[in-house]
């Protein structure tokens, strides 16, 4: 059976050129921009409270958000999100639809509550069309939660697959490995970069997940010396036997990639390890940071920023990943990817 996607398109004026994927520095959290050639903005998460994310987003032109996506409702992804939503236009919100009990989550629902931001589950199979040749597609959570793993939270995180023409990236929230079983079933796609799932925890990445995937570069993002061990060694083993380039935000800070729809490229950052050299950075002390300028905070736009969102096709009711075919391989271009560091 294909697999039924709903898509929704939140396109501006159509456009080629480069498409910026930034993981913002925000300790042990995760935090992730993308910016597509035509300046529409998604966010997929916003580390931890006092993050400064919104600054951040500051110094990167971003003044509204088109698509902003919560990946779970932990307060390393999510308790900084309150404090965006507050000061940036969001013109769509995004999460697992799985609630928690913390003052933050609560915090963060009645913020989407009072400024009016339209949101809801992110739904398995839908695309979102975010710019000319750019799609975001939901590939979990499934129709139905996972129960009784060792995270409920965490197994059912948001995964995107976001794709711009030939170039892939699989965003994994804090997804574990049941995840990783189910997401497979749906058939995973060979992405040319993983955000690897869990700031790098050996409780994902397997390394049957990986040979599935089999990306060119992980991005981890951790804290420094964080006292959870991230990321672990059983991940960053496995990764290495796979040959995958590794970058970490405790050894380089905000790591930028820059994708022309046909090949990525490293424009902020080195890897921690890459196949080329096979060894390992050590991890220096970090500098002291100069504060970021606080951008001013802008006024929620009218509802006329969401009425490009159309829905094309709906999904069938009973469809879940366990009946999709496999998704398509795509050649690998392991040989072709251009590194410039």
């Amino acid at each position: 059976m294909v697999v039924p996607f709903i898509l929704l398109s939140l396109l501006g004026t159509a456009s080629a050129g480069t498409m910026q994927v930034h993981m913002l520095d925000v300790g042990q959290g995760d935090a992730i921009l993308l910016q597509t050639p035509a300046g529409k903005n998604l966010l997929i998460d916003a580390g931890k409270k006092g993050a400064k994310v919104y600054e951040q987003l500051g110094t990167l032109g971003v003044r509204e958000l088109e698509l902003v996506v919560t990946s779970h409702a932990h307060t390393d992804h999510m308790g900084g999100m309150e404090d965006v939503v507050r000061r940036l236009p969001v013109a769509l919100y995004l999460d697992s639809g799985l609630p928690h009990t913390t003052d933050s989550y609560a915090s963060l629902m009645r913020a989407l509550e009072e400024r009016d931001v339209p949101h809801r589950r992110a739904e398995w199979g839908e695309v979102i069309e975010l710019d000319d040749g750019i799609t975001v597609k939901v590939l979990w959570p499934g129709n139905s939660y996972l129960r009784g793993t060792r995270s409920d939270l965490n197994s059912n995180s948001v995964v995107l697959q976001v794709d711009h023409g030939e170039d892939c990236f699989l965003f994994m929230g804090d997804a574990e490995s049941p995840t990783e079983v189910e997401v497979s079933r749906g058939g995973v796609p060979q992405c040319d970069v993983l955000k690897v799932a869990h700031h790098g925890s050996d409780h994902s990445s397997s390394a049957a997940f990986l040979r599935q995937v089999d990306p060119d570069i992980a991005l981890i993002s951790s804290g420094e010396d964080n006292r959870y061990g991230h990321p672990g060694e059983l991940t960053l083993e496995a990764l290495q036997r796979q040959k995958v380039a590794i970058y970490r935000t405790d050894f380089w800070g905000q790591i930028t990639l820059s994708s022309s729809g046909q090949g990525i490229e490293v424009s902020d950052g080195r890897p921690w390890w890459s196949p080329e050299t096979r060894e390992a950075v050590p991890l220096a002390p970090s500098a002291p940071s100069t504060p970021l300028p606080t951008p001013e905070p802008l006024a929620h736009p009218s509802a006329a920023s969401l009425s490009g969102v159309r829905n094309v096709e709906d999904r069938a009711k009973d469809a879940g990943p366990e009946s999709s075919d496999k998704s398509p391989r795509r050649k690998s271009r392991r040989n072709e990817r251009r590194w410039r560091n």
